[in-house]
């Protein structure tokens, strides 16, 4: 059961202030206080997406002249909570608007945040650890997992969650012990209502575990944000309390990637050793149709790519690796076949027949080929499944590498 709060806002009167009670007037006052407040705000398929941190999202829509929304709270923890309903209540006082929240915890009319921690976040916490506790064996390897995101690489023997994996021992532990307020700050990003040590450490895991590429921040913009912010974090946390248990390697890491001289770490308390935090440093799974594909972590999207295909790339100066990829579906009850024009963008040298999961698949090396000054070894692909169509090219700039591409195709899976 996810904790959430719900709210709707209106003007008390016809004219809010100045401001005529438009979408676009509702939006620019949540952007200011936005602004004002260090939290970041951008429209998504018809909504505004405030985020006050990692994973802590308000969600606004307008509806007949209401602004309404929502925040899943549950995740980050009960500080976000709180965060919420204060910028819901900063948002109506300067809008003069009248304000209208459902929030099942009762902490918007009684204002009393150890019990509403203790009743319902805390709860929740331990009923989700009793829940997951019993899934070492099975097919399920992530919770209050990002479900938009891509898919992390499994580890054996562990969870993946939002903040960090988490080892069945450890969840174990959790719930014969009944420690929840224990643990609990170390699974809420916002466990109080202030933004403490442990809030800013948390932070940075999050990016640590979800977002950081590793990899220098010269090689792009995303990869330089990604390292400041987490640097930012984390030596905030440790200016506010040294004796917190730190990410001291990747605090490390990530600083010699950006180029940062690390601040003073001698009296930190590094993290346990047998913590992993970084989905991205190894393989991760992207969904297309009725399939999941396989790529390195370090790989990123191309925004800009215009030719119809899903671009992934590292950078010529980081591996030089392109990957393209794109599905063709026919009609209902269509069967795929392999396309023969695909496999004809070079010159052939070998040819690949193999299965993939259930489906089918086809792959074609071409001659390495000269290009703009540099060596290019390409390879095409195909993989069916019913009557979807999954096409692949794979670009390299070292020879010796078209195992690891084709095995990266080989990867695939049905998800259906």
């Amino acid at each position: 059961m996810s904790i959430r709060i719900r709210f709707a806002l209106r003007p008390k009167n016809r004219l809010t202030g100045y401001r005529e009670w438009t979408p676009d007037a509702a939006e620019t006052m949540i952007k200011e206080l936005a602004g004002e407040q260090g939290y970041t705000c951008e429209s998504l398929s018809g909504c505004l997406l405030c985020r006050l941190c990692p994973e802590g999202y308000i969600w606004f829509h307008w509806d007949k002249r209401v602004l309404k929304g929502e925040s899943q709270t549950n995740i980050v923890g009960p500080g976000f909570h709180v965060a919420v309903i204060a910028f819901l209540e900063q948002l109506a006082g300067q809008g003069k608007l009248k304000l209208k929240v459902d929030d099942k915890t009762g902490y918007y009319w009684r204002r009393d945040f150890l019990t509403m921690r203790r009743k319902y976040f805390y709860q929740w916490f331990m009923d989700l650890m009793k829940l997951v506790s019993g899934w070492e064996n099975g097919p399920e390897y992530t919770f209050c997992w990002p479900s938009s995101y891509y898919i992390p690489e499994k580890q054996d023997g562990k969870l993946i969650t939002h903040i960090r994996p988490f080892s069945f021992m450890e969840i174990r532990g959790v719930v014969n012990s009944g420690l929840s307020m224990a643990f609990a700050r170390d699974f809420f990003i916002w466990n109080e209502i202030e933004k403490d040590a442990v809030y800013y450490r948390n932070c940075a895991l999050v990016l640590l575990n979800q977002s950081c590429f590793f990899m220098p921040s010269s090689r792009c913009e995303t990869d330089k944000k990604v390292n400041d912010r987490i640097i930012e974090c984390l030596e905030k946390a440790l200016s506010m309390d040294s004796s917190l248990p730190f990410p001291l390697k990747e605090y490390l890491e990530i600083c010699r990637l950006a180029e940062h001289e690390p601040v003073d770490v001698s009296h930190a308390e590094p993290l346990s050793r047998e913590l992993f935090v970084g989905c991205r440093r190894h393989l991760i799974y992207r969904k297309l149709g009725n399939m999941k594909f396989c790529l390195p972590g370090s790989f990123m999207f191309d925004e800009n790519c215009r030719n119809g295909m899903d671009h992934y790339y590292d950078g010529v100066e980081y591996g030089g690796h392109d990957l393209y990829i794109y599905a063709v579906v026919l009609g209902t009850g269509g069967t795929s076949k392999f396309k023969k024009a695909w496999f004809e963008q070079g010159t052939p040298e070998e040819e690949f027949l193999f299965d993939v999961d259930k489906g089918k698949g086809k792959a074609v090396f071409y001659a390495p080929e000269e290009k703009d000054g540099e060596v290019l070894y390409n390879m095409s692909a195909q993989v069916l499944y019913k009557e979807q169509r999954t096409n692949i090219n794979i670009t390299c700039r070292k020879p010796g590498e078209m195992e690891w591409a084709l095995d990266l195709v080989k990867k695939i899976t049905i998800t259906e």
